[in-house]
C-alpha cells in the first residue's frame, strides 16, 4: 500500500503529539518550570500547612514592687517637697511612675532639651558643630552647657537658634515646657522656665529608645561625660563598678525655696558587658531656703536613688531574671 507523503506527514505529527503527551500523567506530582527556554521537570516542593495556632507567650515577669513608693519612705518633712519620675527601660511597657504636681520651675535639667534641639538642627544640616558663635564652636557650647552646666554657653545656644523657634519645637514634643529665659538678661513675660516631671521622663525614654542613631547616641555620650554636680543620682551607685549614669543636674533659688533637681539614665552591665537592666530617674526637690537645705535634700535624693537601685537590682536578679 502506497501512502502519500501528505498522509505520512500527518501520521508522524499524530505520533509526535501522542509521545509528547504520554509523559504527563495528569497527576499533581510534578510541576513544569521554564528554565533558559528549555522544558524542565522539577519536583514539587514540600508544602506544610501554616501553623495558625497562637505563638508561645513571652515569659510572664513577676509584678514589680512599687520602686518609688518604697524609696519615698526615706523622706520626712524636713526634706520639703520631692517629686519623682521613674521608668524601667529594660523591657517595653515595664514599671513607670510619674508624680504630677503640675508645672514646676526647673533648674538646669531643661538644658537637656535645648541640647536635643541644637543637635537635631546640626544633624539636619541647618547648622554646623564647627560653627563659631560668640567666640566658641556650637559643639563646645553644647558640651559646656551639659557637662559643667555653663549658663553662658546655654545663653549662646538660645541666642543662636532663637528662643521662639526652640519654644515652637518644645510645644510639639514637650507640651509642659516653657522656655522663658535666654540665660542672659531676659525672661519672657517675666516668668521662670517651666517643666513637668512627665516631660523629663519622656525625654529620657526617647533618649534611650533612639540611642543607636544620631544625634541621640552623641547626646547620651555627652550625658555620660557630665562632671558637674554628680553628688545626687550618680552618687547613689558610685561604689558599684558595673554601673554607668548619664545625668544632668541643677539647683537654684526659686523664690524663697531652694530647688535641687537631677535626671539620669542608670545602666547596669553584666560581667560580659551586656545590659542587665536600665531605668530613667528624675527628682525635683523644693524646700524653704536655709543654710542646711542642700545638706538635707541631697542626702535624701541619694538615699532614694540607692533604694530604687537596690529594688531594681533585686527584681532582675536570680530567679526573676529574664
Amino acid at each position: 500500500m502506497v501512502i502519500s507523503m501528505k498522509k505520512l506527514t500527518g501520521i508522524l505529527l499524530v505520533l509526535i503529539m501522542f509521545a509528547g503527551c504520554s509523559g504527563q500523567t495528569g497527576s499533581d506530582e510534578n510541576i513544569l518550570k521554564v528554565d533558559d527556554s528549555r522544558l524542565t521537570v522539577l519536583p514539587r516542593p514540600d508544602y506544610t500547612e501554616p501553623d495558625e495556632s497562637e505563638p508561645d507567650p513571652e515569659p510572664v515577669r513577676p509584678e514589680p514592687p512599687d520602686f518609688v513608693e518604697i524609696a519615698k519612705q526615706h523622706l520626712n518633712e524636713s526634706h520639703g517637697r520631692v517629686y519623682v519620675g521613674m521608668a524601667d527601660l529594660t523591657y517595653p511597657n515595664a514599671y513607670r511612675y510619674v508624680d504630677d504636681p503640675g508645672i514646676i520651675h526647673p533648674a538646669s535639667t531643661i538644658k537637656s532639651m535645648i541640647m536635643e534641639y541644637a543637635l537635631l538642627q546640626i544633624h539636619a544640616g541647618n547648622a554646623s558643630s564647627d560653627e563659631i558663635y560668640d567666640g566658641y564652636t556650637l559643639q563646645y557650647s553644647i558640651e559646656q552647657m551639659m557637662q559643667v552646666s555653663c549658663n553662658e554657653s546655654t545663653g549662646t545656644l538660645v541666642a543662636r537658634f532663637g528662643r521662639a523657634d526652640i519654644q515652637s519645637w518644645l510645644d510639639l514634643n514637650y507640651p509642659g515646657i516653657e522656655l522663658n529665659s535666654n540665660w542672659r538678661n531676659y525672661h519672657h513675660n517675666n516668668k521662670y522656665n517651666e517643666i513637668t516631671v512627665e516631660d523629663t521622663i519622656v525625654f529620657l525614654e526617647r533618649l534611650w529608645e533612639l540611642r543607636h542613631g544620631e544625634p541621640y547616641k552623641q547626646m547620651l555620650d555627652i550625658m555620660f561625660g557630665t562632671t558637674w554636680s554628680r553628688e545626687k543620682i550618680p552618687a547613689a551607685t558610685e561604689d558599684i563598678s558595673n554601673i554607668r549614669v548619664a545625668s544632668k543636674s541643677g539647683s537654684f533659688l526659686d523664690g524663697d525655696d531652694t530647688a535641687d533637681h537631677d535626671m539620669a539614665i542608670v545602666v547596669s552591665y553584666d560581667e560580659d558587658g551586656g545590659i542587665e537592666f536600665v531605668y530613667a530617674l528624675t527628682f525635683y526637690s523644693f524646700a524653704p531656703y536655709s543654710e542646711i537645705t542642700y545638706s538635707v535634700a541631697r542626702p535624701a535624693i541619694v538615699a532614694m536613688a540607692r533604694e530604687i537601685y537596690e529594688q531594681v537590682s533585686e527584681y532582675y536578679s536570680g530567679s526573676v531574671r529574664f
